[in-house]
């Protein structure tokens, strides 16, 4: 399922097309299966010549698994990091592994288990950096099928309105319908214009915009992860994971922990309860642990 900005965007864009259309004719008129299977089939056609069925398959797979994933506050990923940091610090790496099953993020999952399985950090290191790169190069592919696709669509809308112009010309001596066929011939680029500019670059922009924001939270966490493999103190991994929220965030979770209360029972209450915040806004979880512990 498409997150909410993607569905209003898609919805009042078409709105906005189709009340235009109805205010000024007939909407029946812009409707062609022929003009409708040129542009998509062609789309289609040309991009399993370009690419894979496997490519094509991922790259939509991807979309629809970014979009209707919830959104994700990197600070709350930070507290449940910090915990963890803490609670490694002090009892050693081995006391999370009956937590980590709990884990609903691939990466950080497989990073920490494999923390506790006794990779050094130089070897945990290079794993990590080879799946985000993997991660990245698949990512890359999947915005390219859909940038493809977004530039073929006017081509093939193009190509359906030259082949109509070719058959309205053939009855060149029956001037009635040369209208009539001229507005069919048109409908082409105009669904080949609708298809790139409304769904798929938006989609592709959208994809690389969400993959950007993945990417930066996966080498936040293999930060983290490093960190607790070295039994940094908590406060040194915090600093160093700090630097990927947005200036905005930062400040606001530094002032939080600032004038937090000394030797508040808030951390060992998460720890307790963690799995049913990981989901949730930071500022939800703080109200939460503060309304518990209060």
């Amino acid at each position: 399922m498409l997150d909410r900005s993607t569905i209003i965007g898609f919805i009042s864009g078409f709105t906005l097309i189709l009340s235009a259309i109805v205010l000024q004719g007939d909407l029946m008129v812009f409707a062609s299966m022929s003009a409708f299977l040129i542009v998509v089939g062609g789309v289609l056609a040309a991009t399993l010549v370009n690419y894979s069925y496997e490519n094509i398959k991922y790259s939509f797979l991807t979309i629809s698994r970014m979009m209707g994933a919830k959104s994700v506050d990197l600070r709350t990923d930070m507290e449940l990091m910090r915990m963890f940091a803490k609670k490694v610090r002090t009892e050693g790496i081995l006391t999370i592994d009956d937590e980590i099953k709990d884990l609903n993020n691939d990466f950080l999952q497989n990073g920490l288990q494999l923390a506790v399985d006794g990779y050094n950090r130089k070897s945990l290191g290079n794993i990590l950096d080879d799946e985000i790169q993997s991660h990245e190069r698949q990512l890359s592919i999947s915005v390219k099928v859909l940038d493809s696709m977004s530039e073929y669509s006017p081509a093939f809308g193009m190509i359906g309105t030259l082949i109509g112009m070719i058959l309205m010309l053939q009855n060149i001596n029956d001037p009635e319908s040369l209208g009539a066929g001229l507005a069919v011939a048109l409908i082409t680029t105009l669904y080949g214009t609708i298809l790139s500019n409304m769904v798929l670059g938006p989609l592709a922009g959208k994809l690389e915009y969400l993959s950007k924001l993945d990417l930066n939270r996966k080498e936040m966490f293999r930060v983290g992860i490093l960190s607790m493999v070295e039994e940094e103190n908590p406060r040194i991994m915090e600093n160093k994971m700090l630097i990927y929220l947005e200036p905005k965030q930062r400040a606001e979770y530094k002032k939080y922990h600032e004038k937090l209360p000394y030797g508040t029972n808030r951390e060992e209450k998460l720890f307790q309860e963690w799995t049913k915040y990981q989901n949730k806004e930071w500022e939800t979880l703080n109200e939460n642990l503060e309304v518990e512990t209060g």
